[in-house]
C-alpha cells in the first residue's frame, strides 16, 4: 500500500509543485491556511492526474496540525512529510514569523514524528538563514523547542538584532533570517532520534525562486538575479524535482543536513570567485 505524501504549505509556489512531484510516491495530502487557495490547489493537482486530498492547516496552531495529521492518516499511512509552510519578512511581523517559521516547524515535526514508520521529514529553510549567527544564549533556547515559552523567548532575541541594510530591507528582515537559521539548526538536532526509527530528516534552503512570495520584491528582481551564477531566479519545478529525488528511498544515508539550492548566491557572496 502506497503511503500518503503530506505537504503543509502545498497550495502555491514551490509547495504546490512539490506536491505534484511527490505523486510518484503515492497520493498527496496538501494543507494551507486559506480555504480558497486550498481548493484551487486541489483542482490543479487533480487536473494534472494526481490523487490529491487536502485539509486546512495552520502550522502555528498545534491543534490544527494534529487535526491535519489525523485527516491525512485516515486516507493512508503517513509517508514523506514536507513542511513548505512559512511567511516572509515583507508581509509579516516578527511575531508572525516566530509563530509560523519556528513554532510551526516544531509543531509539524513533533506531530508527525510519532506517526512515521518510514520516509523522510523535509523542512523548508532559506539561504538567508546562513547570514544569521545565533548567540550561545539563543542556541540554548533553540535547544529546548518544546518549552511552553519557546516562541516568546525566541522573539526576545530577534527584536534586538539590527537591520544590516536599512532602507533596502524592512526591519523584519533580521527576524526572518533568524527563524530560518533555526529551521536548519532544529533539523540537524533531530538527526539522531529520526535515525533511531530508521527515518530521515533534512532541510532545503532555497534562494530566490519565481513564486508569489518573491513577487513582493519585484522592484529588486534584476539585482536579485544578478547575484546568482546564472543571472536568473529559480523555477518552482526545479526545486520540486530536487526534493522528489532527495526523498527517494535510495538516498537513505542523507539525513540531518541542509541542502542549498540558490543558483550559487551564497558561494558568490562569501567566497572570492575565480576568473
Amino acid at each position: 500500500m502506497k503511503k500518503i505524501q503530506v505537504i503543509a504549505g502545498g497550495t502555491s509556489g514551490m509547495g504546490l509543485d512539490t506536491a505534484k512531484a511527490l505523486a510518484e510516491y503515492g497520493p498527496v495530502f496538501v494543507g494551507g491556511r486559506n480555504p480558497e487557495r486550498l481548493q484551487n490547489a486541489l483542482a490543479t493537482l487533480k487536473e494534472a492526474g494526481v490523487e490529491a486530498y487536502g485539509g486546512r492547516c495552520d502550522i502555528s496552531d498545534i491543534e490544527s496540525v494534529k487535526a491535519f495529521a489525523a485527516a491525512a492518516g485516515e486516507i493512508a499511512p503517513i509517508g514523506n512529510v514536507v513542511n513548505a509552510a512559512g511567511v516572509d519578512f515583507d508581509v509579516s511581523t516578527n511575531e508572525q514569523m516566530v509563530e509560523i517559521n519556528m513554532v510551526g516547524t516544531v509543531n509539524m515535526v513533533e506531530t508527525f514524528f510519532p506517526l512515521m514508520t518510514e520516509g523522510t521529514m523535509l523542512n523548508y529553510s532559506s539561504i538567508t538563514g546562513y547570514y544569521y549567527q545565533p548567540t550561545p544564549e539563543e542556541k540554548a533556547v533553540w535547544d529546548a523547542p518544546t518549552d511552553p515559552d519557546f516562541g516568546k523567548k525566541c522573539l526576545e532575541f530577534i527584536v534586538k538584532v539590527p537591520n544590516p541594510m536599512p532602507g533596502r530591507l524592512p526591519d523584519t528582515y533580521p527576524g526572518y533570517t533568524a527563524t530560518k537559521r533555526f529551521v536548519i539548526h532544529y533539523t540537524m538536532a533531530n538527526a539522531s532520534r529520526f535515525g533511531a526509527k530508521g527515518l530521515r530528516i533534512i532541510s532545503i534552503a532555497p534562494g530566490s525562486f519565481n513564486t508569489p512570495m518573491l513577487a513582493t520584491q519585484k522592484e529588486f528582481l534584476a539585482s536579485i538575479a544578478a547575484g546568482t551564477a546564472y543571472k536568473r531566479v529559480g523555477e518552482p519545478e526545479e526545486m520540486a524535482y530536487l526534493i522528489k529525488n532527495l526523498l527517494d528511498p535510495k538516498v537513505s544515508y542523507l539525513t540531518g543536513c541542509d541542502i542549498i539550492m540558490d543558483g550559487g548566491k551564497f558561494a558568490m557572496s562569501t567566497v572570492k570567485q575565480l576568473a
